[in-house]
Parts: structure tokens; C-alpha cells; sequence
């Protein structure tokens, strides 16, 4: 799709020369859309993790004995091999 401009809920969006150029005008490749699940993820953790502080505040819930262990990334995936 080339130099279309996307309405409905993705208003403010366009197709530019092969690119998705967002509202605030950054140009995305196609190859930079790889990493948007990803993202998107990380977006759905976060919301998730501010609603469960919303509920820790409000006393909804209690937190639990034990911390989250913290996993460095950088050992662990050299361990596996993928670095």
C-alpha cells in the first residue's frame, strides 16, 4: 500500500513511499514492525502491573510474601545459547 491515509480508529496513520508513518511522523519500515508484538507486549505488562498497584492501594488485594525473582537476561541467554 503507497500514499493511502488510514481512517476509522487508525485516523492519523499513513502509508508513505512502503512506510507506516505514525501521527507524530515517525516512518516505520516494515522490518522495524517486527519488534511491535514485542512492544505491544511490554505495553499489556505495564498496564497490568499499574492495576495491580491500583488494587494493592485500594487494599483489593495483598501482595504476596515472596518478591518476583529477577532474572538477568544477558547470562541467561548466553546460557541457552542464543548469544
Amino acid at each position: 500500500m503507497r500514499n493511502r491515509k488510514l481512517t476509522g480508529p487508525w485516523a492519523g496513520f499513513s502509508f508513505k513511499s512502503g512506510r507506516l508513518v505514525t501521527p507524530e511522523g515517525r516512518e516505520l519500515l516494515p522490518e522495524d514492525l517486527a519488534w511491535l508484538g514485542l512492544t505491544a507486549a511490554l505495553a499489556q505488562e505495564y498496564r497490568r502491573l499499574l492495576d495491580q498497584e491500583k488494587q494493592l492501594a485500594k487494599g483489593v488485594i495483598r501482595r504476596s510474601a515472596e518478591p518476583c525473582p529477577v532474572v538477568p537476561m544477558l547470562p541467561a541467554l548466553r546460557r541457552s545459547g542464543r548469544v
